[in-house]
């Protein structure tokens, strides 16, 4: 299964997530959304009208990792993608 992960290289929860993504053979194509203006502007869009962000919206959160499945579906919940790709290993939230 393919993903994109939209995320920062300076965000400890993305880059961890890549991390154990690429160490279980995973490798999602990175959007590094800080690496440039124009990416940071398709995460922006997405974050600002799709539903999946409703929660994150106005809280001053940004909303990283976000993943992209091959069928265009969003999910914010690593630990689901995770769970999805058969991987064990799971992220703790502080």
């Amino acid at each position: 299964m393919k993903i994109k992960v939209y995320g920062s290289n300076i965000c400890p929860g993305t880059m961890r997530f890549i991390s154990i993504l690429t160490s279980n053979g995973v490798m999602p194509d990175f959007v590094n959304v800080t690496g440039s203006i124009g990416l940071l502007k398709e995460f922006l869009m997405i974050r600002d009208t799709d539903p999946v962000f409703d929660s994150v919206r106005g809280t001053g959160r940004i909303g990283f990792p976000l993943v992209q499945f091959e069928d265009g579906t969003l999910c914010r919940d690593p630990n689901k993608v995770l769970e999805m790709l058969g991987i064990k290993e799971r992220m703790e939230f502080k």
